[in-house]
């Protein structure tokens, strides 16, 4: 199977050559970072224990943004750079990054000003971003864009745009675009232990294919952990002593469908009763309200809600809502763990800064955490600026992300939906999610005559032989949650798609009954245990 093949072939890869630089860690940062390296001509090898985006990168608000609320702390250089990111991932993946009217309501005669004073220096910070400034709107302009508003009392409010994105969609297109430029790149291969030479120097790694249980020694100069909420793991790795600096934090989103909230723009409530703030946004044709700031413990690889989590959200979104919304309407949740980082101790974790932090070690162990997605690509340059000088790396090329154009720009047009909808005579929403999904690809991926996994569920068999193909999916949570994106937006459709999405995984992937009847049931568990958090 050319797929085993090929997957055989970066193992293998693994453990016969010197690399430059070993990355663990699949998410934003990672695969960002693998991405911008094997740009500058290094050889690079990226592993991920589970999947690409399978931990926080995929649970984010799905938003690049400069980050309103930061104003109120006064992090003007973390906007100012989130923002500049902002433009460039504008130009770079049209069809996965989009710009979204944010709204902005005012109940009381002071609220209009007051706001406005602040996103006046939002938009100095943002200088010339190719997005329209904010403005002050009026109540029937409100309602207008977001019918779902509670009306009694509604002054109004304020417009002003930021850019909305498909995280894990971005995230596999990084790690795809890395293996292209030559990285060695693989998914389930987990970090054993850590080689050093007789100075205390990392001189390489032993890992785990979990798919084969093969153990792999990997030379390398460095090793990058880019591990998100597991970087204190790594770190003990290291050094056994080695102080922890996560302070954890875990923030939820509930989907609801648009027939229960209906926008066409996205709402921000700017302040809630925990000093955070709760957007409620428009994405992939559904409704998502979130998110929340709860300091934890226990690090678990499928964070649940809890429950008053939950109920915080639609309190606080209730409030802003003609029509209330109850436990009964919500399709979906997700859960993502904040890798935040703490030097203080702080469980404040709502007030940590967002801003990433580097830390080389004794052996040159290179760390980096903390951030957000709409930095990623500078945190990415960042990163690999400190391993070419920690490692004494001979880059071939100057950095090349500034104006790189993803796979899927070429051929992409925002109203090629229109030809999708006309070529396979499927609705405008389907062919929009297409569309957003894959750009100027979609034709290619789609063929002729698309087949759907089931009747009018709008997924079709071609995306799930291109996940697998040219997406590294291996396994039906790799497809369903990360590739299509159902499991984030219904998880009663997710349900129904688990088994036919398994047969042509079976069939591509040459799986064995029992394999099969394993991702089925592994699949099914974790959509009743978020069904039982709701």
């Amino acid at each position: 199977m050319a797929v085993q093949i090929e997957r055989k072939k970066q193992i293998d890869r693994l453990g016969k050559t010197e690399f430059d630089c070993l990355i663990v860690g699949g998410g934003a940062t990672g695969a960002g970072t693998a991405h911008d390296a094997s740009l500058r001509g290094l050889n690079v090898a990226l592993i991920e224990r589970k999947d690409f985006a399978s931990g926080t990168s995929s649970r984010s608000t799905k938003l690049i943004h400069g980050g309103v609320r930061y104003l109120a702390q006064f992090h003007f250089n973390l906007i100012r750079e989130a923002l500049s990111e902002r433009k460039r991932l504008l130009a770079n993946a049209p069809h996965l990054v989009k710009p979204l009217k944010f709204l902005m309501p005012s109940y009381k005669f002071y609220e209009k000003p007051y706001y406005s004073l602040g996103l006046t220096m939002y938009d100095i910070l943002a200088g010339d971003s190719g997005l329209p400034g904010h403005k002050r709107i009026s109540k029937q302009e409100f309602i207008k864009e977001f019918p779902a508003v509670k009306e009694t009392d509604l002054r109004g409010g304020i417009a002003y745009y930021d850019a909305q994105f498909n995280d894990a969609r971005l995230n596999v297109l990084l790690a795809r675009t890395a293996e292209m430029e030559g990285a060695c790149v693989c998914n389930k291969v987990e970090l054993v232990s850590l080689i050093k030479n007789d100075s205390g120097k990392i001189i390489g790694a032993k890992v785990k294919d979990l798919l084969s249980g093969k153990e792999i020694s990997v030379s390398t100069k460095l090793v990058i952990n880019t591990t998100g909420v597991y970087i204190d793991e790594v770190r003990k790795m290291d050094e056994a002593n080695a102080k922890p600096i996560l302070a954890p934090s875990q923030g939820i989103h509930l989907v609801f469908s648009k027939l229960k909230v209906p926008c066409n723009s996205a709402m921000i409530i700017p302040k809630t009763s925990d000093g955070r703030v709760v957007f409620l946004l428009p994405w992939e044709d559904h409704v998502v309200m979130g998110t929340t700031d709860t300091p934890i413990d226990k690090i678990t690889q499928e964070p649940i809600p809890l429950e008053n989590e939950v109920e915080f959200l639609l309190k606080t979104g209730n409030e802003y809502l003609e029509s209330k919304l109850k436990k009964e309407d919500i399709l979906s949740v997700f859960a993502g763990l904040r890798p935040l980082i703490s030097t203080t101790g702080s469980s404040d974790t709502k007030n940590i800064s967002r801003e990433e932090m580097m830390l080389v070690s004794n052996s040159n162990l290179i760390t980096m955490s903390g951030g957000k997605w709409s930095t990623y690509r500078k945190m990415a340059e960042d990163l690999t600026d400190k391993m070419v000088q920690v490692g004494k790396l001979i880059p071939v090329r100057a950095c090349e992300t500034y104006n790189y154009n993803f796979i899927g720009k070429g051929g992409y047009s925002e109203n090629m939906y229109l030809k999708i909808a006309q070529d396979y005579k499927l609705d405008i929403e389907t062919s929009k999610r297409l569309r957003n999904y894959y750009g100027g690809e979609v034709f290619e991926i789609l063929g002729s005559k698309p087949k759907e996994i089931i009747k009018e569920s709008g997924y079709f068999e071609e995306e799930i032989i291109h996940a697998i193909r040219s997406e590294f999916a291996l396994s039906v949570l790799d497809v369903i949650a990360r590739r299509i994106r159902v499991l984030f937006t219904d998880l009663d459709l997710a349900q129904t798609l688990v088994k036919p999405v398994a047969s042509v995984m079976a069939k591509e992937l040459k799986w064995t009954a029992t394999k099969k009847s394993q991702e089925e049931k592994e699949a099914r568990e974790l959509i009743e245990t978020l069904k039982a958090s709701i």
